[in-house]
This record gives C-alpha cells, structure tokens and sequence, in this order.
C-alpha cells in the first residue's frame, strides 16, 4: 500500500517530467532567434534588420528603421546572421549555415567536402530561389495591349499588342516576343505588321551565354511580305543590378526576304540585339530600350533595325500604364515607302 504521501509525490514528479517533455519551446524544431541580423558597412555606420536575400553584388536588407535597402557587397565590412541562410559561393558551392559572421577575411566553414575558406567577396547568392539551383523555373512576362474604337463621321478600330515572356532555369533561358499592329478606317486597313522572335539560351557562366534565334517579320504597307531570320550568337550580361541591366548578342543570320513585286532574297548577315533596363524611376518601374539589327554583308547598303522604347509605370498590382515609342529603320524600303516608321502607342499592361 502506497502512503497518500509518496502518491502526491509521484503525481507532481509525473506532471512536471510531462511539462518538460511537451513544453512548446522544446517541441520546436530549431531555436528562433529574436536577435536582429546586422551590416557593418565601410563607412563604420551598422545597421540591423533582416538580411533576406543577395544577387549580381547586392544585398536585399529589411533594415528596422529605414525598410528595404539595396547595398553593394563590396560597401560590406561584416555580415552578421542568427537565423539560417543559405550562401552559394563564386565557386559553385551552396552551403546552408544556421549562424553566420563573414568579414573581408576569409574564414572555414567546413563542409562534407571539407574545410573551405570563404569572404565577403566570394559570396554569389544569398537565400537563391529554387530555380536558381536547378529546382524548377522562373517565369516572367509583360503584355502590353491597347485598343481604339471610334464611330461617328469615322469609322475607326486600332488594335496594338506587345508580348515579352521569359522561361528561365539555372543553365537555360527561352524567350518569346511578339508585337503587332492592325489599324482599319472606313472599312479600309490603314496598319498591318506583327513581329515575332523567339530566343535559346544557354549561359556560359554567369555573365556569358550562346544562343539562337528565330525572327519573323511582316509589314503590308512597307510592301514587306515577310522576313524571316534564324540567328545565332554570343551574348554579354554587361550590368545585371535591378536599377540597371544591359545585354548585347553579336551574332550571325541567315535571313530570307520577300517584297510585293520584287523577287525573294536570300542572304547572310551581321545581327545584333541589345536589351537595357533600368528601375531609374522608381522600384516598381521598368524603363526598356530593346534594338534587333540585321546587316546584309552582300549588300552592306541594305540596314534594318528595330528599336523599341518604353515605360511601364504601376497602376495596381501587376497592371501598369506604358507608354512606347517604335522604330522601324529598313534602308532597303521600296522607293515609294518611308525608310523610318515610327509608331506611338500608349496602353495598359499587365505583367507577371
């Protein structure tokens, strides 16, 4: 027989033992830190936040005080961590770490591979998405559509569209644009052309990238039946920071041309592509200037080049108002055709 004594005891053992064991501090599966990351940057200042994420040499940091920022890593003299970040290294190495103190002085971390030395200087991604590491992809786009109807003394319909999707994986980039326009008044068609370019990519290294393109042209009223192209090329990513990325593609086409009334033609030439972005006026906008070149190296008089112009600027999420400027320069134009085109169009888009 138990004495009420040893059973009260046994009972107050068992409850706290039963405290311990399911107490939701313990149960959790790693500590949380509450101690705020920090950056001690050149200039002696520290700031503390959240670091969240790194890329192309910056550093995306929630900071307490003034929200999001985007600092150099090379203004970085200390990076200080007490949650878990994931580093992918210039080397190629992804290491997940659950503290972290990086200086400009290398320090070991130490890895199933071994002990590696690592700094500042070295770090690639800080906290990269899944895509970035082979995991699935990354899909971006924008469409831009702008629609006119008028009726009364005139009966008018314009119909604009530009189109610019991106497929992006850690090796491998597909792009596809497409842009068109068909105008009638009075029951007459006034504009009728649509471009189409669909892109391969395969990256180098970071920067650098092969690839091939498919062009297709066509313009009724420049007397252009079509024009198609296959391309390849080197491309450079010459600047890749959010404020501002630059890309040129140099490369070699075989192109095939065919105009009302004249015979077809086919022949090589010199192409290029250059792509501009800049987030100049303000994070959410996007400022583009896009330019496709063809040069006839039989007829080195025979130029075309396409240039693209334009401003998306938020509306509400994912909506923007852009505004753009069209280039059409084809120094081979019939003689009773305009060597330059230039359209203007103003629209609402929508981007992912």
């Amino acid at each position: 027989m138990f004495s009420p004594f040893s059973l009260n005891t046994i009972t107050r053992r068992l409850v706290l033992v039963a405290s311990v064991f399911f107490s939701p501090a313990l149960l959790a599966d790693t500590p949380t830190s509450t101690l705020p990351d920090t950056l001690k940057l050149s200039d002696g200042s520290v700031l503390f936040g959240k670091l969240l994420s790194a890329n192309s040499g910056q550093i995306n940091f929630e900071s307490e005080h003034a929200g999001s920022l985007l600092i150099a890593v090379k203004d970085v003299q200390e990076l200080v961590s007490q949650r878990v970040v994931v580093f992918r290294f210039t080397d190629g190495q992804v290491i997940r770490l659950p503290k972290v103190k990086m200086t400009r002085e290398p320090v070991a971390i130490t890895t199933q591979d071994g002990t590696m030395m690592y700094a500042l200087a070295d770090i690639d991604t800080i906290n990269p998405e899944p895509w970035m590491l082979g995991k699935g992809h990354q899909w971006t786009g924008a469409l831009i559509f702008a629609f006119e109807l008028q009726s009364g003394n005139t009966d008018k319909q314009e119909i604009d569209f530009d189109l610019n999707s991106v497929w992006r994986q850690s090796e491998v980039r597909y792009t596809l644009r497409a842009s068109g326009e068909l105008d009638e008044a009075n029951q007459t068609t006034t504009s009728d052309d649509y471009t189409v370019s669909a892109k391969s990519d395969r990256f180098l290294s970071d920067t650098t990238y092969a690839g091939a393109n498919l062009y297709f042209e066509a313009d009724e009223f420049a007397h252009l039946k079509r024009r198609h192209m296959l391309s390849v090329y080197y491309g450079k990513q010459w600047q890749s920071k959010p404020q501002y990325r630059l890309s040129t593609e140099p490369g070699l086409a075989f192109v095939s041309e065919s105009r009302t009334d004249l015979e077809k033609q086919n022949y090589f030439a010199f192409s290029w592509n250059m792509d501009m972005h800049s987030t100049y006026l303000g994070p959410n906008t996007d400022s583009y200037l896009n330019q496709i070149g063809v040069w006839n190296m039989e007829d080195t008089t025979d130029i075309v080049i396409n240039t693209q112009i334009g401003i998306r600027m938020p509306v509400r999420h994912k909506i923007t108002l852009n505004t753009e400027l069209k280039l059409e320069y084809d120094s081979g134009a019939p003689a009773d055709v305009e060597e330059l085109d230039q359209t203007f169009t103003i629209g609402l888009g929508y981007r992912w």
